[in-house]
């Protein structure tokens, strides 16, 4: 792959504006999956028919004005999710917003049985570390040149995670013209894909993934340079993605690419359902 250069800044932002930017660029995405609703309390989704997806049906910017009840304030979340058929899956803190309208929501999360999730925010500033070499006998499109394919690839992901509703979400995102998703095929069949969404100034590398068999071959690093390549045409001044701390693969990879730990996103997950 060509070391194409990401265009750089002249004022380096800090590692806090880069997690906003990141945030910004998760809102979004997120766009993609569900109804959008102002609520006091941050910004909500919905979407009933993805009621399983935890991105779809999620309180995005979550905050808590001072002096205001939490119990109220998520009474009101839970009403606007129940009216739409659905449930609030999801709680993903304003990292812009004060701590004294953050950690009393927080609190009141995990006294409730919520569970916090996070995952590092790794960005790449420049060029990638190393010349990538693409592993040969793939065909490389666009994923909207075959949904066929897409298709297949988003139920093999969805069926890893065990949430079928997952390939819809992993579909929807190719509604956004701002989405650009390359999709590899070896002998006529889905083996990896990966998408990048321009936010402004921001590419935001997303739903990285590599089907079982064709793992530990290369892929992964092919499709990584081909989303880098992507970044690097649009001129975007920050690269970021975001990986569980626990993926050793996947940050070792990003690690021998030039990528570093910036923050976090945490996010709030719902108590699990009883019958």
């Amino acid at each position: 792959m060509a070391r194409l250069p990401i265009l750089k800044t002249s004022n380096e932002p800090s590692a806090e504006d880069l997690v906003r930017l990141y945030h910004r660029a998760i809102l979004h995405f997120t766009r993609h999956l569900g109804e959008e609703a102002a609520l006091d309390a941050g910004t909500a989704f919905t979407n009933p028919e993805m009621d399983r997806v935890d991105d779809a049906n999620v309180l995005l910017d979550a905050a808590v004005s001072e002096g205001e009840g939490v119990e109220a304030v998520m009474r009101e979340v839970e009403e606007h999710f129940r009216s739409a058929g659905t449930r609030c899956r999801s709680v993903v803190p304003n990292p812009a917003a004060p701590s004294a309208t953050t950690e009393p929501l927080v609190a009141h999360l995990l006294s409730t049985g919520w569970r916090r999730h996070a995952a590092d925010i790794l960005h790449l500033s420049g060029t990638p570390r190393s010349t990538i070499h693409e592993v040969a006998g793939l065909t490389i499109i666009p994923a909207r040149a075959s949904f066929r394919h897409t298709r297949a690839l988003a139920e093999e992901c969805a069926a890893d995670c065990d949430e079928p509703q997952l390939a819809d979400a992993i579909m929807a995102h190719l509604d956004d013209p701002h989405w650009d998703a390359p999709l590899a095929l070896k002998d006529s069949t889905a083996v990896a894909a990966v998408g990048v969404l321009a936010v402004g100034d921001v590419g935001a590398i997303d739903e990285l993934y590599v089907a079982k068999e064709y793992r530990r071959q290369g892929i992964g690093r092919t499709m990584m340079g081909r989303a880098l390549e992507i970044c690097a045409r649009s001129l975007f001044k920050h690269v970021m993605l975001s990986v569980p701390p626990n993926n050793e693969p996947a940050q070792a990879l990003y690690a021998a690419l030039g990528f570093r730990k910036i923050g976090e996103i945490v996010s709030y997950r719902e108590p699990e359902a009883t019958a």
